[in-house]
């Protein structure tokens, strides 16, 4: 095992120091205590993050030289938020998540993707906040599908399998997850929560076989009700405008594609229980090389979740959870396909956010390729 020391591994560790104070919370910085003459007291500014080490082990041999089966990160990110008053009830916010490969940082074989990056930028934006004319923010960031869809069922470890987000040619571009060059409102009226956003046109996105795909406009409309207090049923549609061209041929086709997708989130006393399904036009690929052909016509899938909190509240352990969890993920033009999981979870939250899954899925596929998955995923919040 070989080790890099770099300037972000020192920076990661810098912060992993400084964070181990914490307690599952975000840490604030400065907080916001607005006085005359002083332009500093106007700023709030908060950091916080997620370490997460995962194990991902498929039944059989099938993915014996996997690095997924060594260990790898399963999602590790910082975060970075700034809200700045202005006047009256309007402030300047900005939030930036970086996301880090640490074995990647390390350089510690056989734990991540050959030619993975050290980090990535998960979100980027800016914008003005104000309670009685909304929010409006620029950058990339959620887009309005997850706010108001996806972020139901995304809930466990192996999940959105049969989501948008995550399914198509890649989230950042097509609009469907942490959308980039992406303008977002949003606004609330007693228990409805609107949102919009205008997708501008992106570079070009290379993909396998000397594909290139180019974002050339789009947008979304969400809508979130809160029917109560701890139930709320939101409903969303994105659209992209977009180009597939082969850079080899010269061969070039235009795509209009949407996804349309509902979903329930429930938190009765201890129980959490969500439920959400999802049409895809021209959103899903085909597999085939052929640009006329490059998505697959319509597609639909849904997931689902339900789990249990038990309190323990002693020997370091704050609660135990529990719980169920599945999808389902079908083409119906364009490609025969089809793939099915439903898997049993327990989460044991210990003291200072430290954090333990344990997830087994069954899955079945047409094409047989995909076998039984174990998941476990250590994580410390902060």
């Amino acid at each position: 095992m070989k080790i890099k020391t770099t300037a972000v591994a020192t920076a990661i560790g810098a912060a992993v120091a400084l964070m181990s104070f914490a307690s599952q919370a975000e840490i604030t910085v400065l907080k916001q205590d607005p006085k005359a003459g002083d332009p500093l007291s106007r700023l709030n500014f908060t950091v916080g993050g997620s370490i997460r080490a995962q194990f991902d082990n498929a039944m059989g041999d099938m993915d014996k030289t996997s690095y997924k089966r060594n260990g790898y990160d399963g999602g590790t990110r910082f975060r970075f938020a700034a809200d700045y008053y202005l006047f009256d009830d309007i402030s300047w916010i900005s939030y930036y998540e970086l996301g880090v490969n640490v074995p990647a940082v390390f350089d510690w074989d056989s734990h991540y993707a050959a030619g993975s990056n050290y980090t990535s930028r998960r979100m980027l934006y800016t914008g003005l906040k104000s309670k009685t004319w909304g929010t409006m923010t620029f950058g990339q960031q959620n887009s309005v599908y997850y706010d108001v869809v996806g972020a139901k069922t995304d809930v466990w470890d192996y999940d959105m399998k049969a989501q948008a987000p995550g399914n198509g040619v890649k989230g950042d571009y097509d609009g469907s997850y942490r959308s980039r060059k992406m303008l977002k409102y949003k606004n609330s009226f007693g228990d409805v929560d609107l949102y919009a956003s205008y997708l501008f046109e992106d570079t070009d996105l290379l993909l396998p076989n000397s594909i290139r795909y180019k974002r050339n406009g789009g947008g979304s409309l969400g809508v979130d009700y809160h029917l109560a207090k701890n139930l709320s049923w939101g409903t969303a549609w994105n659209y992209t405008k977009a180009n597939v061209r082969n850079s080899t041929s010269g061969d070039t086709d235009s795509y209009s594609q949407n996804i349309y997708g509902t979903a329930l989130s429930w938190t009765p006393d201890n129980w959490t229980l969500s439920f959400g399904g999802g049409w895809y036009e021209n959103f899903l690929t085909t597999g085939q090389k052929n640009v006329h052909d490059y998505f697959a016509g319509d597609a639909w899938g849904i997931e689902y979740y339900a789990g249990y909190k038990i309190p323990v509240a002693q020997y370091g352990l704050k609660y135990v959870q529990p719980y169920v969890m599945g999808d389902r993920l079908k083409y119906t033009t364009g490609r025969y396909y089809e793939r099915i999981d439903n898997g049993l979870g327990v989460t044991f939250q210990l003291d200072y956010g430290f954090r333990v899954d344990y997830e087994h899925v069954f899955t079945n596929s047409t094409d047989k390729k995909l076998g039984d998955m174990n998941i476990v995923r250590l994580r410390y919040d902060f």
